[in-house]
């Protein structure tokens, strides 16, 4: 039996193989995620310019495929500044981004001359300057601003109260720093809200152009397109499900395409610079969840059932506290392996450790569940892999196939 894309048995052939938890990855998915995204941008000429999110599943058999499909990197730290590289990223297709990048990082970018280092803190100015002074050499940089939508808090300098401004009148005082660069980042967002931020972002870059005689090459828009197979929780479903104990009742629309969303922010992005007289500048984007999030399941066994008041309890053997991180606030489509035509029933998925909070899915409709079935939860491709622990189990295991 197929389903939207997944062979169910070729699945339980690798669970029985393998064991679970298990993570399995689709090579064919990768590869087609990446191609959609590149040929989503290649009428406007950017589809080199797709740099693959490390934080969202820093797998090397995932980052390979990636990288062999044309993605560069866009890497938050150490670990995944030297992973790249180890990976034999070329220098100038990583980016350098995260609110703090250790003295070291810094080092090694500027030695191996990465593509550009997003900064984000005062003190990087200070570091980045004193590397560039005992290399002789100017070092590409860029600037986090943060526009008035999407995530604020610690992150980039805000444009609306001139903090932006400043900093980018210090980093192009610098003669031994080249800013290029302007970047923000808006968290799982839509259309509006990146049209919204790149229209106030591009007003900055005019600005800069205008008054500050700076010529910035690309706006790197970050990532937060939405991915398949998952959707955000709304404020008033954590609400009902942590007062009531059981799900939303009612239907909620459909996520994003989250294709759609980059193909319509390209294109507003592509006229907006013409607007505004700024022919020339590059967009960038940091996907993650968009390339590799439907590329992945995660395959659990059912290990118990008990029957709690009203509830009908599976327990398997992979949970939210070591297996499945982002279920605590995201929802994904989940289904037992096992058919068993019309026999259905709502489960409260709940994994093995001997926390409360440790739960799958609650009041999920599934065919009816037997000790020993396997249960596949698809959209396991971000940031399951980054946010696993060893609480008590072992770690799922990971396999790549051509599912």
């Amino acid at each position: 039996m197929k389903k939207e894309g997944y062979d169910c048995a070729r699945l339980a052939e690798a669970a029985a193989e393998h064991g679970t938890p298990l993570q399995v990855a689709s090579r064919r998915k990768l590869e087609g995620n990446l191609a959609l995204a590149r040929e989503t941008l290649r009428p406007f000429g950017w589809q080199d310019n797709i740099f693959y999110s490390y934080k969202t599943n820093p797998v090397p058999e995932v980052l390979k495929i990636l990288h062999q499909g044309g993605a560069g990197a866009e890497v938050i730290s150490e670990r995944e500044l030297d992973l790249a590289l180890s990976l034999g990223v070329p220098p100038d297709r990583i980016v350098f981004n995260g609110i703090y990048k250790s003295p070291t990082a810094l080092g090694t970018a500027v030695e191996r001359g990465i593509r550009c280092v997003n900064i984000d803190a005062p003190q990087e100015l200070e570091i980045l300057s004193a590397l560039a002074g005992k290399t002789g050499r100017r070092v590409p940089v860029g600037l986090r601003v943060r526009p008035s939508v999407g995530w604020q808090g610690q992150f980039g300098f805000p444009i609306g109260d001139g903090s932006a401004r400043g900093m980018a009148r210090r980093i192009s005082a610098d003669k031994g720093l080249d800013l290029g660069v302007i970047h923000f980042h808006l968290g799982t967002s839509d259309f509006k809200a990146y049209r919204r931020a790149m229209d106030e972002t591009l007003g900055f870059i005019r600005e800069l152009k205008q008054n500050m005689d700076i010529g910035i090459k690309a706006l790197d828009i970050g990532g937060g397109f939405p991915g398949r197979d998952m959707r955000m929780l709304a404020l008033w479903e954590q609400a009902w499900l942590r007062f009531f104990d059981r799900p939303w009742p009612f239907k909620m629309p459909a996520p994003d395409d989250g294709f759609k969303v980059l193909g319509e922010t390209a294109d507003h992005f592509s006229r907006a610079v013409k607007k505004r007289g700024l022919e020339g500048l590059e967009l960038w984007c940091e996907p993650g969840r968009l390339i590799t999030g439907d590329a992945q399941v995660l395959l659990v066994r059912v290990v118990a059932l008990r029957r709690s008041g009203n509830v009908n309890y599976a327990i398997v053997d992979g949970g939210r506290v070591g297996a499945a991180a982002p279920l605590a606030g995201e929802t994904r489509r989940i289904r037992n392996l096992t058919s068993r035509p019309g026999q259905y029933a709502r489960y409260d998925l709940v994994g093995p450790t001997c926390m409360p909070w440790d739960r799958l899915a609650a009041g999920v409709s599934l065919n009816k569940v037997e000790i020993g079935d396997i249960i596949c939860i698809e959209g396991a491709g971000a940031y399951f892999v980054p946010l696993e622990t060893e609480f008590s189990f072992n770690r799922p295991t990971f396999i790549l196939g051509n599912l």
